[in-house]
């Protein structure tokens, strides 16, 4: 059973990230966390085609199997980022039926999809024909909202994941809405309609997160998969919260007086 799809069995929810570094040295570590898997992203970050294969063994080696976001709908992308390892794509501005199923039909081989079949690493893991992968699709404008519940129907559309960010920027909301660290009210009520149909559907509802103050809303809504923060972000937060602590302590002793000399 596809890795992903087995950590969703029952009601469980997932937590993962995203992975956007072309480092292997960091993917190897990040895939040692324990995240429940970890999306490569082809569409924002810096990793590329010519490095997927190596990101994705790194965070396999680190224990975590990965999914990638490739840049579009072409069904080329989406067939070769499987066959170079990865357990299931998340595909960005889904906003038709006709998108979802174009994207949906190039993650399986026929009869169910259009999936071109080849000798790849994807046959490390036995025989191709019998692997299920994870299929993602992205709601990021307000076209995919009208047509949440067809997109979510959709045969082959295993989860669908809201894309809060892009969304208030269809929406045409300004700036201190699309920016702020907490979801505009429109945004709020988009994620409960997909979470919604999600239920009505059977599929899996996802959300991204920032971090762990976040997690209880998006539970309560019925988000199951959510990519918590990304490697960009944990890398410079933590390394803002050291120097800031370094600076602290650096201060805190230019302002301690110096003990006066013992005369002799």
């Amino acid at each position: 059973m596809n890795p992903i799809r087995k950590a969703l069995q029952g009601e469980a929810a997932t937590l993962g990230s995203w992975y956007g570094i072309r480092c292997n040295l960091i993917a190897e570590r990040f895939g040692a966390i324990g995240f429940d898997w970890v999306i490569v992203d082809l569409q924002h970050g810096t990793a590329s085609w010519d490095g997927l294969l190596s990101l994705l063994q790194s965070l396999q080696l680190g224990g975590t199997y990965s999914l990638v976001r490739v840049g579009g709908h072409d069904p080329a992308e989406i067939g070769r980022a499987l066959d170079i390892g990865a357990v299931g794509v998340v595909v960005p501005m889904v906003s038709t039926p006709e998108q979802a199923k174009l994207v949906a039909d190039a993650t399986r081989y026929p009869p169910h999809g259009t999936r071109s079949i080849g000798a790849a690493r994807n046959t490390l893991g036995g025989d191709p024909l019998s692997q299920d992968p994870f299929c993602v699709v992205m709601i990021e404008t307000e076209e995919g909202m009208r047509n949440l519940d067809a997109i979510v129907a959709t045969p082959g559309v295993d989860c669908v994941l809201l894309g809060g960010a892009d969304l208030a920027v269809s929406m045409g909301l300004p700036p201190e809405q699309i920016y702020a660290t907490t979801p505009p009210p429109a945004v709020l009520e988009a994620m409960t309609k997909l979470a919604d149909a999600c239920q009505r559907h059977g599929k899996i509802a996802g959300n991204a997160a920032m971090d762990a103050s976040e997690i209880e809303a998006l539970l309560a809504r019925g988000i199951r998969f959510i990519p918590v923060g990304a490697a960009t972000l944990f890398l410079t937060s933590a390394a803002k919260r050291a120097l800031q602590d370094c600076r602290s302590a650096v201060g805190e002793f230019a302002e301690t007086p110096v003990p006066a000399a013992i005369a002799v």
